[in-house]
């Protein structure tokens, strides 16, 4: 709706108000006669004149965009002012359509005076109601459009992760393939098949804020054959996934970076290679992915500063807003990588 809308709106509704109240405590007193009712009618256009006025004398004089302690002394002598220029337009207009009345014009002091007053106070409380009213809206504006540009900024920045986090797994995923091209060029091939399907998959998740696990699954599955080829019996693994957790929802490549991590940094640096299990389980308050790996971790080595690790990092924050957890520890003797993350509706959400 329209911001004049509102206000005319506004206008009519609560000048209609003030004069309907008025014409109930005359008719509780005494009885309200036609002349009274028309005394009220022209009370009503007077101050929807009046207090028109009043805000095209603020809008002038850029009175909404100063400072309150500024703009106060200000608005009480406008509303002094006006207040006379009402009693006056009232006054004329009642000696001139009400003749059998006392005239207001040549009314004692006293009665002009409280009539000022009367005109003062309620121009003065119709400006604060104004005041309020703009600064109300302009906070909601300015609300909407800090929420905006926090999305905006929240997509940008997810988007670059992302498109950080897939050169990088390729990157990593050449190069074992290049070690496999002299050593078994069949197996090299296969592997180029395999990482095919591996980023086919993730291209097909890039506009997405989560998938299911289950897709997630797959690509880790499917990066896990592909590093076998190069590490053959080095590397053994499990998965520990409860079927009813396969809907659930996470962010895309979560789960493979870190399995990525843990065999790059876990298990290809040991000779004898390692284990790695993937394990699934609900808890409480979520999900908890781990990925536990043979291995030892320092804080502070590049196993914990990685671009990978910290894209996961930055994403979970953005995504789940500070109610996921994710920490690397050692545990009987193994790495363990958790990842503790909220339920959320079974949606997934695009970026267009």
């Amino acid at each position: 709706m329209k911001a004049r809308t509102i206000y005319w709106g506004t206008q009519v509704f609560a000048w209609a108000l003030l004069v309907t109240v008025m014409g109930l405590y005359i008719y509780k007193d005494r009885d309200l006669s036609s002349d009274q009712l028309k005394v009220l009618v022209l009370f009503y256009f007077t101050g929807m004149g009046i207090s028109h006025w009043f805000r095209n004398v603020i809008i002038r004089n850029g009175w909404l965009e100063r400072d309150i302690g500024y703009v106060l002394p200000r608005l009480s002598l406008v509303a002094v002012l006006l207040s006379v220029a009402a009693f006056l337009l009232m006054a004329i207009a009642h000696d001139l359509f009400f003749p059998r009345y006392a005239p207001m014009l040549v009314a004692d002091p006293l009665t002009i005076l409280l009539n000022t007053i009367n005109w003062t106070v309620l121009l003065f409380v119709w400006s604060l109601g104004y005041f309020a009213y703009v600064y109300f809206v302009r906070s909601r504006r300015e609300e909407i459009r800090n929420l905006r540009l926090e999305t905006a900024s929240r997509d940008n920045q997810l988007n670059t992760l992302r498109a950080q986090m897939n050169p990088h797994f390729m990157f990593n995923a050449l190069n074992g393939i290049r070690g496999l091209v002299d050593e078994d060029p069949d197996k090299a091939k296969r592997a180029i098949t395999q990482l095919s399907a591996i980023l086919r998959n993730a291209m097909a998740t890039v506009r997405r804020d989560v998938v299911p696990l289950g897709e997630e699954i797959d690509i880790v599955k499917a990066y896990l054959e592909l590093e076998h080829m190069r590490y053959e019996e080095r590397l053994r693994y499990t998965f520990d996934v409860p079927a009813g957790l396969e809907r659930e929802q996470v962010p895309p490549m979560l789960l493979q970076t870190l399995v990525e991590n843990a065999v790059r940094h876990g298990i290809a640096p040991l000779v004898g290679g390692g284990e790695l299990h993937i394990i699934a389980r609900r808890t409480a308050t979520g999900l908890q992915l781990v990925v536990r790996n043979s291995g030892h971790f320092t804080p502070g080595r590049a196993r914990g500063s990685g671009i990978g690790l910290e894209n996961t990092r930055r994403r979970l924050a953005m995504i789940y807003g500070g109610q996921a957890h994710f920490e690397i520890v050692n545990a009987d003797g193994a790495v363990e990588s958790r990842v503790d993350i909220p339920l959320r509706p079974e949606t997934t959400t695009a970026t267009a």
